[in-house]
């Protein structure tokens, strides 16, 4: 399905926020203990709108919606085991099905 296009009722639409910045990760604080855990480079915070209101009980309709939504797949950050380079979902599920 192509982003912005009309989805099944019930289901949630995901958009990518590039531009919401964490300054918390940024802080002196956080990256001296980001490095005396060898973390700094290793964490990322990325953010995502969606459409409709969190409902607690579907919330495993929630996280199916997230990790399957068009928008997020091409976005959302991996560090990748193998390499320790940063890969984005979509390209983590291709190399998952090469297997």
């Amino acid at each position: 399905m192509a982003a912005g296009e009309p989805r099944d009722l019930g289901s949630y639409y995901f958009r990518f926020l590039p531009q919401r910045t964490f300054q918390c990760l940024s802080t002196q604080e956080t990256t001296s203990r980001l490095r005396q855990w060898s973390m700094l480079g290793r964490v990322a915070a990325q953010a995502f709108g969606f459409d409709q209101t969190f409902q607690a009980y579907r919330k495993d309709d929630f996280v199916m919606a997230f990790f399957k939504d068009p928008n997020v797949i091409p976005n959302l950050k991996l560090l990748s085991d193998s390499s320790g380079q940063w890969i984005t979902l979509g390209f983590a599920s291709g190399r998952l099905r090469k297997i």
